[in-house]
This record gives structure tokens, sequence and C-alpha cells, in this order.
């Protein structure tokens, strides 16, 4: 029996008003890919990241296709392989793609919870102030200095 390969990345169906909705609607989290669009991929970067700041991570209920995978970037690929090895803290997971990719989306469906009820719970035009200071106390944390 063939093995398949996945072709795209997946976040859960209820998700995708939260993307277009909500996202969208935050000057920061507008991301711009060529020709001045929004880029899916990094909207759900965004909401991985976020998910495993967090360390909030959800299984999908139902799957819906939400970019190709011939998008990501070898430094997109790198996070999210990072990202599932920490998770997991076995190596082997790198060879396991459909792992990584479950990983990651299981992340981005946290994330995007999280990241909706901040931003509703902050004043308008807010959002991007707050996490400007939250990453600066990371990087501190980090020893980045300024």
């Amino acid at each position: 029996m063939a093995k398949i390969i996945p072709d795209r990345i997946n976040i859960d169906k209820k998700d995708s008003k939260l993307y277009d909705d909500k996202l969208d609607n935050e000057e920061l989290l507008r991301f711009r890919g060529r020709g001045g669009r929004r880029t899916r991929k990094e909207q759900f970067l965004f909401a991985l990241a976020f998910g495993f700041r967090n360390k909030v991570k959800r299984p999908l209920e139902s799957k819906v296709g939400f970019f190709l995978i011939k998008d990501l970037h070898p430094e997109d690929e790198a996070l999210l392989n990072a990202v599932a090895l920490y998770d997991t803290g076995n190596p082997e997971v790198l060879s396991d793609r459909k792992e990584v990719l479950r990983i990651a989306e299981e992340y981005a469906h946290a994330g995007i919870k999280l990241l909706v009820d901040k931003i509703e719970s902050l004043e308008f035009g807010s959002f991007d102030k707050v996490l400007e200071m939250e990453l600066k106390e990371m990087l501190r944390e980090l020893n980045f200095g300024e």
C-alpha cells in the first residue's frame, strides 16, 4: 500500500471564520505576501507560535485545507520540525512528516483561539502594543537585551 504524502496544511473547519474575520481585522496580523495579498501561511505560523508559546494544542475535529505545503520555505519547515521535536522529545518524529504536520496543526488550532481571545479582550488597536511588550520581555528573559 502506498504511503499518502500530505500536500497541504489543514486547520479545523470551525477556525476558518476566525482566520478570515478576526485576524484580518487586526492590523498587525494582516499578513501580506506577493502582490499585497495576505498569506494563509503566515497566519497559520503565527497561530502555531502563539499556541506553542502558551503550551497548548488541541486536536482538529474536522479538517479543511488551508494552504499548500509547497508554499513553506526552508525556515518554515525548520520551525515545524523544531516544534515537533520539542513536543515529542524524540528525534525520530522528524522522519514522520504526517506527525510533524499534525503537531503543528494542533498548536495552531489552540493558538488561533488564544489569539482571538487576546484580541477581543483588549481595546481596539492595542494588540500590537501588548504583543510588542511581551516580545521585549521574552528577549529580556533570554538575555538578548534591548
